[in-house]
């Protein structure tokens, strides 16, 4: 993907700054490209998604970073 810059070696890795930064790229990229890597020093997580119906709600969740009612991306 144009523009990642991946953590490590692995082509669809994030550190745990990009992908906070980057969140709606990162779900893009795991939705579009598949699984996505999160690396945090010595600890690895596997983001994976499966598209379903789009709701106001499940945006505002996730923008906020599971902040349920933060209103949109959260200290931006």
């Amino acid at each position: 993907m144009k523009g990642l810059k991946p953590a490590g070696t692995e082509p669809n890795a994030w550190s745990v700054a990009d992908a906070q930064e980057r969140f709606a790229e990162l779900l893009d990229a795991a939705a579009n490209h598949g699984p996505q890597t999160i690396v945090d020093h010595n600890r690895s997580f596997q983001l994976s998604v499966t598209r379903s119906r789009w709701s106001p709600e499940a945006k505002e969740l996730l923008l906020s970073g599971g902040r349920a009612g933060a209103g949109g991306k959260a200290g931006k």
